[in-house]
């Protein structure tokens, strides 16, 4: 081999050499930012939050660092934000009543149900009836009349409707018997006191509204605006709106008491609102109580450790309470009886047309399984019957049931005689 063939050979050699070089340091001159996964996995990463250039989700490669086995170690992905159920929502025609009741330390999820619960906008009803009323009685009272007075609500004192009382009674007599015991109202009294107030249970309302909207609606209506479809009712109201907006933001606050009282009674005796049909104002249960007497006379008298007043039990239990805690107590003279009954609704003929009927129930008693009426001359406050053998020929026997007389002397042949052979 010649000299020069030599030095050709060994400058290929050096060029190659320089070569491998170059591509050695284009190759291997940096190390990788990121692992790599061996199976070439990849996942999407968010947005750096610091702030970046980044406008869209780049890419981020997952792998071992040199010295780890090949594991893919996942990503921590941002903390889920924890989704707590929202409220209920609320109209905004109840907005007012929310903050209210707030300020007075009634509020939670359980309170803003209660209101997500109301319809969306406030009845005019119960507002513009009681401005009706009072506005006509000021303004353009109803002439005296030369009829006199009727003493008694119509068709309620008949003897049907004792026997009515009378039965109810006798279905509910451990309730009855209790509230009599504990609290002294005669059972009579309190059965026509309910017959009165809600024909025993079977008129319970009557408006379409529960008495939650009734008296909600109430709270929140105090402008002359609020009951506009009211308006043209009242004769030459124009003359007299200035008293209509005086007079409007009392009620108003009348309502907001009760109906804060019944907001307490729902949350303290789980008691739903469609579970209260009321009266046109708001009155609620057998017995017809305003919801702030709720937690003053309110008694359970089934022992369940609620007051609801929709049941026999705790509506005997809680009128008899309320009676006898405004002094009610036996052997009361019925005048008396008859002021207390006004206690409860101040009209003379509310309370003539209870202690009537109560006469009635009073003086029906079962003999033999049948009821008799007492005429009214008996005087009920002594114990009856007495009882007495009577003699009768032969050997059959009797006994005569002779209720006591008031003002008179028995004669030798009482009467009434009720025979029952034995």
């Amino acid at each position: 081999m010649s000299i020069s063939t030599r030095g050709g050979r060994r400058a290929l050699r050096l060029v190659l050499c320089a070569l491998c070089c170059l591509l050695l340091a284009a190759c291997g001159g940096k190390e990788p930012v990121d692992d790599v996964v061996a199976n070439g996995t990849v996942i999407l990463e968010p947005p750096s939050a610091s702030g970046g250039s980044d406008d869209g989700i780049k890419e981020r490669s997952l792998g071992p660092s040199p010295a780890a086995p090949a594991v893919v170690t996942p990503v921590a992905s941002p903390a889920p934000k924890t989704v707590r159920p929202s409220s209920p929502a609320v109209a905004s025609a109840w907005k007012d009543l929310s903050r209210r009741l707030a300020a007075d330390g009634i509020s939670g999820p359980k309170v803003d149900a209660l209101l997500a619960g109301l319809p969306a906008t406030p009845t005019q009803s119960p507002m513009g009836r009681k401005i009706k009323a009072l506005y006509n009685r000021k303004f353009f009272p109803a002439p005296p009349s030369d009829k006199p007075q009727a003493q008694y609500y119509k068709g309620v004192v008949t003897d049907a409707n004792a026997r009515l009382c009378r039965q109810f009674i006798s279905a509910n007599s451990k309730t009855f018997r209790q509230a009599e015991q504990r609290y002294g109202v005669p059972s009579s009294i309190a059965a026509a006191l309910l017959f009165v107030e809600t024909r025993l249970g079977k008129v319970l309302g009557d408006t379409s509204e529960n008495a939650f909207y009734t008296l909600a609606s109430m709270a929140v209506s105090r402008t002359p605006e609020s009951i506009s479809d009211w308006l043209p009712q009242l004769r030459d109201h124009e003359q007299h709106m200035d008293w209509i907006a005086e007079t409007m933001p009392k009620r108003a606050d009348w309502a907001y008491k009760e109906t804060k009282a019944l907001v307490e009674h729902m949350l303290r005796d789980r008691v739903s609102p469609e579970h209260l049909p009321g009266s046109i104002y708001g009155a609620v249960g057998l017995c017809q109580f305003m919801p702030s007497n709720i937690a003053t006379y309110g008694a359970d008298g089934d022992g369940d450790g609620r007051v609801d007043l929709f049941t026999v039990p705790d509506a005997v239990a809680s009128l008899s309470n309320y009676l006898a805690r405004h002094g009610w107590k036996a052997g009361l003279s019925r005048e008396r009886q008859h002021a207390l009954l006004m206690h409860y609704n101040h009209s003379t003929v509310y309370a003539n047309t209870i202690m009537a009927l109560a006469d009635r129930v009073a003086a029906l008693k079962r003999v033999s399984g049948r009821q008799v009426r007492l005429p009214s001359f008996f005087d009920r406050s002594r114990p009856w019957p007495r009882i007495v053998p009577a003699a009768l020929p032969g050997s059959a026997r009797a006994y005569a049931f002779l209720p006591p007389f008031r003002g008179l002397r028995c004669s030798a042949d009482p009467y009434p005689l009720f025979l029952t052979s034995c």
